[in-house]
């Protein structure tokens, strides 16, 4: 619909952007449903037992190997040297300090995606290879012990529907959450628009040790949408790549083992944004990877599958895996600074999305794609979708009007549909997408203070035509110098369309004879410039109710601010009262949620241009003669 919802702070505190950790587990976006993995083809094969090497007993100078993909399916042994042991690297952990003097490892150093990588020494493991240098000439890492891994297997769940929030991290200093990334991404793009950021190459150029970056395999997104996607995960050490595939689900290995990637699937269809790494040891029906956190969200609930590794990209300051996902075969339930876990059991539930685009150079196609199910995630993730989807289908840099119409299935609900009418001068953009009322929901229904809800899909249709098909309210008037109470004068709205001579649209309305003596303001726009009257919400179904209420920029509504007053009180907007009522009703007094607001008179009317601006006029209402 094209409008902003403005609820007390108290409300606005729960919405996409202002809640802390861009990436928890939230005290859940949405029930999300894991199911039990019963197909014989992925149940867990037993793995041997391994010895362990206790820290304790790590010396430097030790010889050993690591287990790595370098390209296809299998891993492959690379050596390596222990250099010593970094105590209380990471807060209650150490690091083991190796180099490698693998032929292949001193051109690229250590790789991104080799996060997770098993250390073994003397023949034990020892722990997961998950620290690097950036800019280092040398294949020199950290790695993470085992046995902090390995307490994670025993950390107990409190399941997809009881998951609270709690604060993401970097590394071990409080970072920036995914929230917050996302609002300073939205932020930069009316000023950066489409165009891209400057270089950033040699920002931070030193060398340090950080975690080793996992590549974000990206396949199927426009350049403008996986630029975007890069710039808002780079803090969290993903690289995003667009050289990868959406992968072949139905194919691949049918269980991971030590030393294979393992993708963490975001998005997959048409499609398909993951995080691959390398898997540490699976135990039982448990697999162990990264050898550090992803998000570092704690609890979570994502697919995890196995991964095809193309090649090596080796690169001035970070050299990378290139993969696709395969076969999903198992869920994440664990992202922690150790490692992260997976549950060969469950399945994770994900959001089917549909896209459609339609525009005058092209004919109609539709996009489907399956979404993450997470409070913080969804939104971006969809967003990054509909981008994407709109933009490879029409990127023009023109002047363009779109017309989106979106419906959100929401279980226990009818369909809430919402349209969008926007004019953009410089083509359909990022930031003109995700301020569409459909994504803007999205983020109200997840971050309600209310129940779980848990949204079945998402449809969008995009209708793109490159034309600047709008009109400019430039003016409004009424005949003469004072309104009459109880008359039907026309208001008199002026509109200069692009290229083309102004003209008047003339809308009757009503002045109530209780206006009688005031002096009232005219105010004539593009509906989405006008706000309706919105109750707080005391449940689910009021907060879907205001999602609905609004007006599109193809329509012009005109309205009369008066000093007349409401009250929205227990979700209702009252608005014909007497002031007695209103009086009993104010905030001073014991009533729940009572709020006095200013009443607005308007009159709607559809319009065939895309409206932009509004323009008011302020009036004496005559006294009435007796």
């Amino acid at each position: 619909m094209g409008f902003d919802l403005s609820f007390p702070d108290m409300f606005r505190a729960l919405s996409f952007v202002a809640v802390s950790a861009v990436l928890v587990c939230g005290w859940s976006l949405w029930p999300v449903e894991t199911t039990t993995a019963t197909a014989a083809a992925t149940a867990p094969t037993p793995s041997p037992p391994t010895q362990i090497l206790p820290l304790g007993e790590v010396r430097p100078g030790m010889k050993g190997y690591g287990l790595t993909v370098f390209a296809g399916t299998k891993p492959e042994r690379f050596e390596v040297s222990v250099v010593g042991v970094l105590r209380r690297f990471l807060p209650n952990q150490d690091i083991i300090l190796i180099r490698s003097d693998d032929a292949r490892l001193l051109h690229s150093g250590i790789v991104a995606g080799m996060s997770g990588s098993p250390i073994y020494l003397e023949g034990k493991l020892a722990g997961a290879l998950a620290y690097g240098w950036s800019f280092s000439k040398d294949p020199l890492a950290g790695v993470t012990p085992i046995e902090s891994m390995r307490r994670e297997l025993t950390r107990p769940l409190r399941g997809p529907q009881a998951t609270p929030s709690s604060e993401a991290a970097l590394d071990h200093d409080r970072g920036p959450t995914i929230a917050d990334v996302a609002d300073a991404r939205q932020k930069a793009l009316p000023l950066f628009g489409r165009l891209p950021l400057p270089p950033r190459l040699l920002e931070g150029a030193e060398p340090h040790l950080q975690r080793v970056s996992v590549p974000l395999s990206l396949a199927g997104f426009s350049a403008g949408s996986a630029a975007e996607i890069g710039r808002a995960l780079e803090p969290y050490h993903l690289v995003a790549a667009s050289a990868g595939g959406v992968g072949r689900p139905d194919s691949g290995p049918t269980r991971f083992e030590d030393g294979g990637p393992i993708a963490v699937q975001l998005i997959r269809g048409d499609m398909s944004m993951a995080g691959t790494g390398t898997v540490s040891q699976v135990v039982g029906d448990k697999v162990l990877a990264f050898g550090h956190p992803m998000f570092n969200v704690g609890e979570i609930y994502l697919p995890i599958a196995t991964a095809e590794i193309h090649t090596f990209m080796s690169a001035l300051s970070t050299s990378m895996k290139l993969s696709s996902p395969m076969r999903e075969i198992g869920s994440l339930i664990q992202d922690r600074q150790p490692a992260i876990l997976g549950d060969l059991t469950r399945r994770a539930d994900m959001i089917p999305i549909e896209v459609t685009v339609a525009g005058p150079s092209r004919p109609e196609q539709t996009f489907r794609a399956e979404v993450a199910r997470h409070r913080f995630l969804t939104s971006v993730l969809a967003g990054n979708v509909v981008s994407s989807s709109v933009q490879s289908m029409s990127s023009d840099l023109s002047d363009a009007t779109m017309t989106l119409r979106s419906t959100i299935r929401l279980k226990g609900f009818a369909p809430i549909v919402l349209t969008d009418s926007v004019f953009a001068p410089d083509g359909i953009s990022a930031r003109v997408l995700a301020s569409s009322s459909g994504l803007r929901a999205l983020s109200e229904l997840a971050f309600n203070p209310f129940t779980p809800v848990r949204i079945e899909g998402v449809s969008i249709r995009v209708d793109v035509d490159y034309r600047p098909d709008f009109a400019e309210v430039i003016g409004v008037a009424v005949a003469g110098e004072e309104l009459e109470p109880g008359s039907r004068p026309s208001v008199y709205v002026t509109l200069r369309p692009f290229n083309g001579r102004e003209y008047t649209e003339t809308v009757a309305i009503e002045v109530p004879r209780s206006l009688a003596g005031q002096t009232v303001k005219i105010v004539a726009g593009a509906g989405t410039l006008s706000r309706p009257e919105l109750a707080m919400p005391e449940n689910l179904a009021g907060l879907v109710e205001n999602l609905k209420k609004g007006w599109t920029a193809r329509e012009l509504v005109i309205g009369i601010e008066t000093a007349d007053e409401g009250v929205t009180v227990r979700g209702a907007v009252l608005a014909d009262l007497p002031g007695s009522v209103i009086d009993t009703l104010r905030p001073a007094s014991s009533s729940r949620r009572a709020d006095v607001y200013r009443r607005v008179l308007r009159v709607v009317t559809p319009s065939k241009p895309v409206l932009i601006g509004s323009k008011d006029l302020t009036i004496h209402v005559r006294e009435e003669t007796r």
